[in-house]
């Protein structure tokens, strides 16, 4: 029964970082195109959070992963895949909520 249960778990979880990496991208694509004053003004935002950790000695002492990454895009574009999850988090509420309503209603 506990392998069912994380079963579970780790599908729904699967499913809602895949709806996340799909809204997020779409969301990417929809500025990039349409946007590109929200675009430029995060990627802005990612440049310069960047920028002030390589100039903190200590973090950059152990932060080997931004030589090899070059992190700010890819920071850019996890933004946008976390504000699409947590969009896509609240509508999922809502509609489990509206859901269980209607279930209490029928019984």
């Amino acid at each position: 029964m506990l392998l069912w249960v994380a079963l579970k778990q780790t599908l729904a979880g699967a499913w809602r970082l895949a709806i996340g990496i799909i809204l997020g991208t779409a969301l990417y694509i929809y500025c990039f195109l349409y946007r590109e004053d929200i675009y430029r003004q995060v990627h802005l935002s990612t440049r310069q959070a960047v920028d002030w950790l390589e100039t903190q000695p200590f973090i950059m002492d152990y932060a080997k992963w931004y030589e090899l990454l070059k992190i700010d895009d890819k920071l850019a574009f996890a933004l946008y895949v976390l504000f699409a999850r947590i969009v896509w988090m609240f509508f999922e509420t809502v509609i489990s909520y509206l859901f269980r309503k209607m279930s209490e209603g029928e019984g």
